[in-house]
């Protein structure tokens, strides 16, 4: 009797430990799934970080380009009216803003 109890609590004894290495082994496959999925997210995650990233600096660039373009049309039209000033036009132009920042000048309005 004591023999077969004993055998009895071995054999629950391997069936336990049987269920906790499966259960062992699920837990190990369900953290590697679960990391797998994690890095596949992670990847994604910074490979549209990284598209977005472009696409901003893409856009950035070419405002920039365009912005440029714009002030050279402006100081080429400034260039052309200044161009087409006389002498004595430019002279009255340069006094008017000379009077401006010189000292005393809200005197001599």
């Amino acid at each position: 009797m004591q023999q077969s109890t004993l055998q009895e609590i071995l054999g629950v004894e391997r069936e336990i430990r049987q269920r906790l290495d499966a259960e062992r082994e699920r837990a190990r496959q369900w953290l590697e799934g679960a990391r797998r999925e994690i890095e596949a997210q992670h990847a994604a995650d910074v490979a549209r970080l990284e598209a977005t990233r472009a696409k901003r600096s893409k856009e950035a660039e070419q405002a920039a380009v365009r912005n440029a373009d714009q002030i050279v049309r402006q100081a080429e039209a400034a260039a052309r009216a200044v161009d087409g000033l006389t002498d004595d036009e430019l002279r009255a132009a340069v006094a008017r803003h000379i009077a401006c920042i010189a000292p005393g000048a809200a005197n001599a309005r």
